[in-house]
């Protein structure tokens, strides 16, 4: 019984030393981007620390100043978002999190709340790289796993729990190898997980928008964003958090020129099936003080704030849902 014992030990310490080796290895060779990094940086944080979480997807990390938060409210906030976050990598994003911290607070971006099916379409089927980014920057454990499970078909696990067999190609780019160190070493101390545009809307994709033929057809929300937002705010109720829902504005030109209320209503009736406050920014516009000048410089139907615009949204959002 004690040789087996032993024999057993061994075994699971040569697993568990594997495993730090390849993440150590994965940490080095691995293409990183402002998904891994934001991951990283959260890890870093001081256990407790976050009282407000803002979760969702671009518009949630260009949209809310931390550092106006902690002005108006006292409250350390932390911006855990990534690129075209739909609600299940969301709602495993917060269980990851709460073993990390317990904010009192979390603020959903709602825009989120979109077709996404868990990446099950175009030519990347159930392999896209803003779904695997987000996977890979979360730390190895019984999450993970199940963020796994549930955002992968089974064919695809392996996939995406070993970015190792993804990333070895890169073990003779010195270039990423050395930016990787820089970032675990001195990047990481100062980076921000704030990510407004560095540009400003011109008068000729002011034109582009205000010009565009209207579209009738509302936005959809996928029967998986759908299942996944009502699993969130369960989980938040069971851990004693407030759960706002808040979308962040796009330029009135754009909205003028699709079915945007269409979209809203839907929005608002998951809201009002939870018992959510949703705080809408494209209905208050002008009490926002919002210009073209406040967004980006790009014509697209998912347009960012720069700056200005997000200092403007979120001291708005915050009196709104603070003196509410």
């Amino acid at each position: 019984m004690r040789y087996f014992a032993k024999k057993l030990f061994k075994y699971i310490f040569f697993i568990m030393l594997l495993l730090f080796l390849f993440n150590r290895a994965v940490l080095l060779f691995y293409p990183s981007n402002d998904i891994t990094h934001t991951w990283q940086h959260f890890y870093t944080l001081e256990r407790g620390r976050t009282e407000l979480l803002i979760v969702g997807n671009s518009h949630a990390y260009a949209s809310f100043d931390p550092d106006i938060i902690l002005e108006m409210t006292g409250k350390n906030s932390y911006i855990l978002a990534s690129n075209s976050q739909n609600i299940a990598q969301t709602y495993f994003n917060v269980k990851e999190a709460l073993h990390y911290q317990h904010p009192d607070t979390i603020i959903l971006e709602a825009f989120a709340l979109d077709d996404n099916n868990n990446w099950r379409y175009g030519e990347t089927f159930d392999k896209d790289w803003k779904k695997e980014s987000n996977i890979d920057g979360m730390r190895l454990g019984l999450c993970k796993l199940e963020a796994v499970k549930e955002q992968y078909l089974p064919e695809n696990w392996s996939y995406a729990l070993l970015p190792i067999a993804r990333c070895h190609g890169n073990w003779a780019n010195i270039d990423t190898v050395v930016s990787n160190i820089f970032f675990l070493t001195e990047g990481n101390r100062q980076y921000s997980s704030f990510h407004p545009s560095v540009t400003s809307m011109s008068d000729e994709i002011k034109a582009q928008y205000d010009g565009a033929e209207y579209n009738p057809v509302a936005k959809t929300i996928s029967e998986t964003n759908i299942v996944y937002f009502h699993k969130l705010a369960r989980l938040c109720r069971e851990e004693d958090i407030t759960l706002y829902l808040v979308m962040a504005p796009m330029y009135d030109g754009y909205i003028r020129s699709v079915n945007y209320d269409g979209y809203a209503d839907k929005i608002t009736e998951l809201a009002d099936s939870e018992g959510l406050l949703y705080l809408d920014c494209n209905k208050h516009y002008d009490e926002i003080g919002l210009t073209a000048q406040d967004f980006e410089d790009l014509y697209t139907s998912y347009h960012h704030l720069n700056k200005g615009g997000a200092d403007k949204v979120t001291r708005f959002v915050l009196k709104a849902l603070y003196n509410d």
